[in-house]
């Protein structure tokens, strides 16, 4: 499932006393620029330096804490984080970007608890309410999410990632026609994510519209051919039209891409049984079984055996 976690971009906090520490200033706007190139080690050692220059100041370990998050070094960066929240308690960007960290670490409710003290210091922060959307999905609060993802729209309309993980947290709520909105506006602002177009395809099929699905995970195929959900939903759709042949073309496709994967194996099974085809579709169904999945064991015993 597609989620996007966004970034607050490397800032400089203003500082009076850098301007008589020229050195220091020299050696963040350094550690930036190699950060930016993708030099993170050497940006970090810059960043240490201007923090044994002076310590009291949060530029560098706010920058620090930005490079250690790219590096996914998150229990650093939170240390880092925590540190400009002592020396400025009253900026929201260090409690988002630690609750960032704190969402990579699977720390949902301390990421939760920063993205609203960031939002206490910052209302129109749409970043900060879409990712406590995303802890939220993750903790499979949907409805709590769907509210989060308005937030941010509120603030951003054509924020396409809320819309489009509102949309998501919809679907999850059985309510289709809502999440197809959500998808539809996604993919108005962007029409390069694949897994818009793959997600109103899962929406439309959900809401039995099968030709319309096939539809959108053909776009997202156009896009990313490897996409190995769009392949086996469009496999899906296509065994509901009865279309066997198609949705045999399709599972022979995924399985190229993903040798062995059971459940497009069982799949595919049922297309060649619908298509006649005895032996192969025991043989599919057998290989699935053997790698334990139980709905082609329930096939293998009821038309093999």
């Amino acid at each position: 499932m597609f989620r996007l976690l966004v970034w607050v971009i490397l800032i400089c906090f203003s500082s009076v006393a850098y301007t008589q520490k020229q050195t220091g200033k020299e050696l963040i706007d350094s550690g930036i620029l190699k950060a930016k190139l993708g030099d993170f080690k050497a940006a970090i050692i810059d960043f240490d330096k201007a923090i044994q220059i002076d310590s009291a100041e949060a530029e560098p370990w706010y920058n620090r804490g930005i490079v250690r998050s790219e590096m996914q070094d998150y229990p650093g960066a939170i240390r880092d984080f925590s540190k400009v929240i002592q020396l400025r308690p009253v900026y929201p960007e260090p409690y988002y970007n630690r609750g960032l960290a704190r969402d990579y670490m699977k720390d949902f409710g301390g990421a939760i608890s920063d993205y609203n003290k960031a939002i206490s210091l910052k209302m129109n922060f749409p970043e900060a309410y879409h990712n406590m959307g995303l802890a939220k999905f993750d903790l499979q609060a949907y409805r709590e999410a769907e509210m989060d993802f308005s937030r941010a729209l509120q603030y951003n309309p054509d924020f396409a990632e809320a819309l489009y993980n509102r949309g998501l947290s919809r679907f999850n709520q059985q309510n289709y026609s809502g999440a197809i909105q959500d998808f539809n506006a996604a993919i108005k602002i962007d029409t390069s994510q694949y897994e818009y177009f793959s997600s109103r395809g899962a929406a439309r099929a959900a809401a039995g519209n099968y030709e319309d699905a096939i539809y959108d995970f053909s776009i997202a195929l156009e896009i990313h051919p490897e996409d190995l959900n769009s392949w086996l939903n469009k496999g899906l759709a296509n065994l509901y039209l009865k279309r066997y042949r198609e949705a045999l073309t399709d599972y022979d496709r995924m399985l190229e891409l993903s040798p062995g994967d059971p459940e497009a194996l069982c799949n595919r099974g049922v297309a060649h049984h619908y298509l006649g085809e005895k032996s192969e579709a025991c043989d599919d169904w057998k290989a699935a079984s053997e790698k334990g999945f139980a709905k082609a064991r329930g096939f293998l015993l009821k038309f093999c055996e």
